[in-house]
């Protein structure tokens, strides 16, 4: 699973390159605060692997500017 070892000011600066959608942006904040899988599929009212996709798109993204 993804985990963000970034201090806010860092994740700001990810945030203001990248266009992230709102999903995408919720599910970063839901990883911050250590949310499991299910947690974040629950308030997302969504499946687990939608979330494990999405999780897998923000890597992505993060990747080609870090």
């Amino acid at each position: 699973m993804l985990k963000f070892d970034f201090t806010n000011e860092e994740l700001n600066i990810i945030k203001s390159k990248i266009r992230f959608t709102p999903r995408q942006l919720r599910i970063i904040d839901y990883r911050r605060d250590e949310l499991s899988l299910v947690q974040m599929a629950d308030k997302e009212n969504c499946d687990v692997s939608t979330i494990s996709r999405e999780l897998r798109k923000i890597n992505i993204k993060m990747m080609r500017v870090i």
